[in-house]
């Protein structure tokens, strides 16, 4: 036996990451929800060249120039790199926003092609029943995501006023590593969520995930476990803060939910990764959403191999069959291409219905979340709350047309189809309502099928549908893996070359198709694994950026969905509302990494 958290599930997806699929996935807006499921996550990044001490004086002067005749990043003038075509009509006036905005979807090196029927023999006899007493595989990034009280995310509104005391002054005097052997050097990936343990392999695989990792620590001579040190947003944020400025950082290799990477790069905690020699950041098993996201002139912060399902759409069959459908049409719809806005519309117009004939409606098309379902429909159109420019710079997403449109589409089916909170109810009632058999449909993160226990009726998951003529788009939220600053770059390049033998896949294992041992002992039938999850994996995909905005949630406000879908505001008022404040904050984490830019890496510097 032998310890490892970041195994089973989770190693299954960053295993799965590693073999040509640079698949794009995303995830849920505001916060995450703390879940009981296993599921995967992981880590990415590329490389490029750095200036000499000598040019950095030179290129100070041009870019101090530059700067002040540089236009304003948060508005944006450019064309969107797809338009979006949508059924409705947004009616907008002369103040509504116009621009459109490039959202960047990544398409997937290699597709899955004719989804398997049935699941692999090894699979369902093999796979543990229930989640591995490994680590969580889906890092739970979902931890209050609802409260209505509050803004559900946690991530530091602010960066540290210090940075790392003790970062190294000059050059190290030892080589970049480059024959292999890491010289015993011990690395701790930390985590909030999953801590270091002996498991008991369940199948064939994890028994070779297992000698696999033994067998790369005994020859590259370095020990390489998972360390959970408890918290979650800014108590977890400020351990690694306060470590790493008092110059002996918690971990080696630190994974973060996407929205506390702003504040540790805007105050210079974290290590250019792109510099780093045993790093190949174009290498196809580093998610390239995170790369993108966390690239800021020309230097990359974070990696992530990971691509795990998230926004979609769980479904009663019971209720779709009585309403006129089968059980699995959703399914069919999703593999002819024909799941769009205008056929999720009709099966809500036929599942919302009065069955007793009281006049009152007694089933409803769906129940949500409603910022999960706000969120899904944006994403779904192509667009992103914040995108970035050719620069690096975060713009403003929110004036694209195609975000207006799919609000306004959105907020037209709410009113219509959605179930209504029922009075004196929590704010999570659409979680029981849909237990209840109430709704035929729930829009919300994969790992939701958790709560699930007491539906009696049978389910499926589908991805959320695209607008007519579109195509269906998966969601990506990745936790990122980082590395402290702290470090001189032969000490950074031990630890990366270790990190990135860990997150490998295992020799004779096809990683296209591994991942799916996890899920299938979580599902009811095979082709939410085979075609809805695999389709998010390697489909086309968005990762969201706003995360990567200090306070972005704060700009727009825990209540801009709920507006919309109770009809306090239109969705061209409650854009136009949180214009102002979007907009600071976007110019304010612009000029933060700007200025960070400033910094003199002089140990890195001396190396390239």
């Amino acid at each position: 036996m032998r310890k490892n958290t970041l195994v089973t599930a989770s190693v299954l997806a960053l295993v799965l990451g590693m073999t040509g699929c640079s698949n794009p996935k995303t995830t849920s807006e505001s916060s995450p929800e703390a879940t009981s499921q296993v599921e995967p996550t992981a880590e990415a990044t590329t490389a490029q060249e750095e200036k000499t001490t000598a040019e950095e004086k030179t290129t100070e002067a041009k870019t101090t120039e530059a700067t002040t005749a540089k236009e304003d990043p948060t508005e944006d003038t450019s064309e969107d790199v797809t338009e979006v075509e949508t059924t409705t009509e947004t009616g907008m006036s002369e103040d509504a926003p116009t621009e459109e905005v490039p959202t960047t979807v990544t398409e997937q090196t290699e597709a899955p092609t004719a989804a398997p029927t049935e699941a692999p023999t090894e699979a369902p006899t093999e796979a543990p029943t229930e989640a591995p007493t490994v680590a969580p595989t889906q890092a739970p990034t979902e931890a209050p995501t609802e409260a209505p009280t509050e803004a559900p995310t946690e991530a530091p509104t602010e960066a540290p006023t210090e940075a790392p005391t003790e970062a190294p002054t000059e050059a190290p005097t030892q080589a970049p590593v480059t024959d292999g052997n890491l010289h015993g050097r011990d690395i701790s990936i930390v985590n909030w969520y999953a801590g270091d343990g002996y498991w008991e392999p369940a199948n064939s695989y994890e028994k070779a995930l297992a000698a696999y990792r033994d067998k790369i620590q005994r020859d590259h001579n370095f020990t390489i476990r998972e360390t959970n040190i408890g918290g979650w947003g800014e108590s977890y944020y400020v351990q690694l803060s306060s470590s790493i400025s008092a110059g002996d950082p918690l971990g080696q290799v630190m994974e973060l939910d996407s929205s506390w990477v702003p504040a540790l790069m805007n105050s210079k905690m974290l290590a250019p990764l792109d510099t780093l020699p045993a790093l190949n950041l174009t290498d196809p098993k580093w998610n390239k959403g995170v790369t993108e996201a966390t690239r800021f002139n020309g230097h990359i912060y974070g990696m992530s191999t990971g691509h795990e399902p998230r926004s979609g759409i769980f479904f009663n069959k019971r209720l779709l069959q009585e309403a006129g459908y089968g059980p699995n049409d959703l399914y069919d719809f999703q593999l002819n291409g024909t799941w769009t806005w205008s056929k999720f519309e009709e099966v809500l117009k036929a599942c919302t219905r009065d069955t007793n004939g009281d006049g009152k409606i007694d089933t409803w098309g769906m129940v949500n979340f409603v910022n999960d379902y706000y969120t899904a429909a944006v994403y779904s159109a192509g667009a992103q709350f914040v995108t970035k420019d050719a620069t690096g710079h975060f713009v403003n997403g929110m004036n694209s047309k195609q975000v207006l449109n799919a609000l306004t589409w959105a907020t037209d089916m709410w009113k219509k189809y959605a179930e209504p909170q029922p009075a004196g109810t929590e704010w999570d009632y659409f979680k029981e309502c849909f237990n209840k058999g109430e709704a035929a449909m729930r829009v919300t993160e994969e790992y939701a099928k958790a709560e699930f226990g007491l539906l009696e009726d049978e389910w499926g998951f589908v991805m959320f549908p695209c607008p007519d003529g579109g195509q269906l788009i998966a969601v990506e939220r990745e936790t990122v893996y980082t590395i402290p600053s702290s470090y001189d770059i032969n000490a950074a390049n031990e630890i990366a070359y270790g990190f990135n033998l860990y997150t490998d896949p295992v020799p004779g294992y096809d990683s296209n198709e591994v991942w799916k041992l996890d899920y299938y002992p979580s599902y009811q039938d095979t082709r939410a694994v085979d075609e809805t999850l695999a389709r998010m994996r390697f489909g086309p995909a968005i990762n969201r950026m706003h995360p990567y905005v200090v306070g972005f949630d704060d700009a727009i406000g825990y209540y801009f969905f709920q507006n919309m879908a109770e009809g306090v505001m239109t969705p061209q008022e409650a854009i136009q509302s949180t214009k102002s404040a979007v907009k600071k904050r976007i110019k304010e984490q612009n000029d933060t990494l700007d200025a960070a830019e400033t910094a003199d890496w002089l140990t890195w510097n001396q190396y390239k």
